[in-house]
């Protein structure tokens, strides 16, 4: 048919060149149709213009009229308006991704004359994969069938089988493209057709089994089934899991594929070299959700597809989701000491107040509360606590449920309450500091039987361990002498004192210190007026001042180590005061109350002790004691 056109053409063209000769006769012929003679020419000077334009305009059309003739012989693909090669291209409108399909191409020569060279070319759609074809392909590539001659007429048929791998609702489109160069033609023609499938359903089939809802921070596992549901074993599955924000990975089994240059090692995907037809498979994973206001709900979403080897591209099959609520623990406790919830030092006989309060946050009831402490330590004198709920005291252990505190039966929404009692540290005395562990730690825990409809036996909220050392044992001793301890006077003056009349004393300070280094220690005392310092003194350890400004004497230590007695650790100065007559029958102030401050080392708080007053009654002196009255003997 395309030669036919040809043929037509030209005919077309021929007529077109008689027209234009016709033209042209018509121009040079004289006034009775007859043509001049034109063997010798008569030149006419002033008709030279009219004719280089007419022969000008007559070469122009012959020339158009060639390019014309020559554009519609020797286009390759405009040349012709009808096929001359009928190419028809059959296959599956509706195909599963990842199953074979067969395409089949058929083609006939509708000329008139043979098509030489005759070559069809296959693209194939992204996600094909090449199987077999009838006939053979004549390239590497698969996609080339070099046909050869093709006689008028005559046809043949070209079978592809393959498999189509692809997202499922998505368009595969196979393109086949016929080049021939008709007999007595160099130039060649193409005809081109294409064929398109949808992806409708995959091969592979996925289930994921999991909590509804579930508490968090208490585990739980999610069950993936995957299946090929097809008569063909499948190479190159890959099950991929896109976990929720707030969702913490444990374990699986079977364990998750990571590559060995891969530092991410990446939890969440499992890669299957070969799925069997109709071959099953599980994969459990395991962990827990930590709470988060913001998503109440999450999503574990399981996809499965296949995975191209060569470009790591994902094949997405089937995608399922399942939605898992999340409820908190909701109930809120804490426990407090002293005021605090940090660890803090205490001392020997020193009596601690604590306090356990609990709140619920949720939106859920809580029902059967039970709140028990913890209160490790062996210095607790546990005769002297004070529970006005009358906790059960196990050991070391207090409980209070509903049978103690009824509000404990059900904690409704934002309920808050508290649990209050008191118990005191052994005094130094009452322990062996060489062998009990001279602390306190204490916890607190809280129970409940359901959050809602959710079983919650198994859970429980515990605070944060507070731990509380004993501080070291350190003591001032202050004592004011008129005799030593071996009846030697250390005093001068009169004693009672006397109104007019000078009296010395000597006071004395001892420190002794139990557990630990102490550093920073500082004695400090003030003198009343009247009584002098007499700039008499002795000290043991470290160093001693008096301050003229404020009339204050200052003991000051670096550090004394642990175990000192007070006959390893003291000083002692000595003072006078002579009484007014005002003072007469009354007893003299020698020193105001004295101070100790020192730094424990090993639980770096500050202790503070409390010295007494020394008076001229002298209460530490077995000799002088007693005599403290001024006595005015001029009355």
């Amino acid at each position: 048919m395309e030669l036919q056109r040809l043929n037509a053409l030209r005919k077309e063209a021929k007529k077109h060149d008689i027209r234009f000769q016709k033209g042209l006769s018509q121009i040079y012929q004289n006034k009775d149709g007859s043509l001049p003679d034109i063997s010798h020419l008569e030149v006419k000077r002033k008709n030279r213009w009219k004719l280089f334009l007419i022969s000008f305009l007559g070469v122009l059309i012959i020339l158009s009229a060639i390019s014309w003739l020559g554009f519609i012989i020797f286009s390759p693909n405009g040349g012709f308006g009808s096929q001359s090669i009928k190419l028809e291209l059959k296959g599956q409108q509706s195909i599963s991704s990842g199953d074979e399909v067969i395409y089949v191409l058929n083609y006939k020569n509708l000329e008139k004359v043979t098509l030489k060279n005759v070559e069809i070319i296959f693209r194939y759609p992204d996600g094909f994969e090449f199987i077999s074809a009838q006939p053979a392909p004549t390239n590497n590539f698969n996609s080339s069938w070099q046909l050869g001659d093709l006689s008028k007429g005559a046809t043949g048929k070209i079978e592809i089988k393959g498999r189509i791998i692809g997202e499922v609702g998505s368009l595969k489109t196979i393109n086949a493209t016929a080049s021939f160069q008709p007999e007595n033609f160099s130039s060649s023609f193409k005809e081109v057709t294409s064929f398109s499938s949808q992806i409708t359903s995959s091969i592979l089939e996925i289930n994921v089994d999991g909590p509804a809802q579930i508490l968090s921070e208490k585990k739980t596992t999610y069950k993936i089934n995957y299946r090929n549901t097809s008569d063909q074993d499948l190479e190159n599955v890959k099950i991929l899991v896109i976990y929720p924000s707030n969702f913490i990975f444990q374990e699986s089994n079977p364990q998750p594929f990571s590559r060995e240059d891969d530092a991410r090692n990446l939890n969440n995907q499992w890669l299957i070299d070969k799925l069997e037809k109709n071959q099953e498979g599980e994969i459990e994973i395991s962990g827990g959700y930590i709470f988060d206001e913001e998503v109440p709900e999450a999503s574990f979403m399981v996809q499965i597809g296949f995975l191209d080897q060569e470009s790591q591209e994902f094949f997405l099959q089937q995608e399922k989701i399942i939605k898992t609520k999340i409820i908190g623990q909701n109930l809120s406790l804490s426990l407090i000491i002293n005021g605090s919830n940090q660890d803090q030092p205490i001392n020997f006989g020193q009596t601690l107040a604590y306090s356990i309060v609990y709140k619920n946050l949720g939106q859920e009831d809580l029902d059967e509360v039970e709140i028990s402490v913890i209160l490790d330590s062996d210095i607790l004198d546990f005769d002297s606590l004070e529970d006005k709920n009358s906790g059960k005291i196990e050991g070391k252990k207090i409980t209070w449920n509903k049978d103690q505190i009824s509000e404990l039966d059900l904690v409704r929404p934002l309920d808050e309450n508290t649990i209050d009692f008191t118990i005191q540290v052994k005094s130094a005395e009452d322990i062996n500091l060489n062998e009990i562990n001279l602390k306190v730690k204490s916890k607190a825990t809280a129970t409940l039987a359901k959050i809602g409809e959710l079983e919650a036996e198994d859970m429980k909220i515990e605070t944060e361990e507070i731990t509380n050392n004993i501080n070291t044992n350190i003591q001032l001793k202050v004592e004011g002498r008129y005799f030593d301890d071996d009846n030697i006077a250390v005093g001068t003056g009169p004693l009672p004192p006397v109104v007019g009349k000078t009296t010395t004393f000597r006071v004395y300070w001892s420190i002794a210190n139990s557990l630990h280094e102490v550093t920073d220690v500082a004695v400090k005392t003030t003198l009343p007026a009247g009584v002098e310092w007499v700039n008499k003194y002795l000290v043991k350890v470290g160093n001693i001042s008096y301050s003229a400004r404020d009339n204050s004497i200052t003991w000051s230590i670096d550090r004394i180590s642990p175990n000192k007695s007070f006959d390893d650790v003291n000083v002692w100065f000595d003072v006078s005061v002579t009484p007014t007559p005002q003072q007469a029958k009354k007893l003299l102030i020698l020193t105001d109350q004295t101070t100790l401050t020192a730094t424990d080392k090993l639980t770096e708080s500050e202790i503070t002790k409390i010295g007494k007053a020394v008076t001229s009654n002298l209460e530490d002196d077995p000799i002088g004691g007693g005599r403290g009255l001024v006595i005015d003997i001029t009355e």
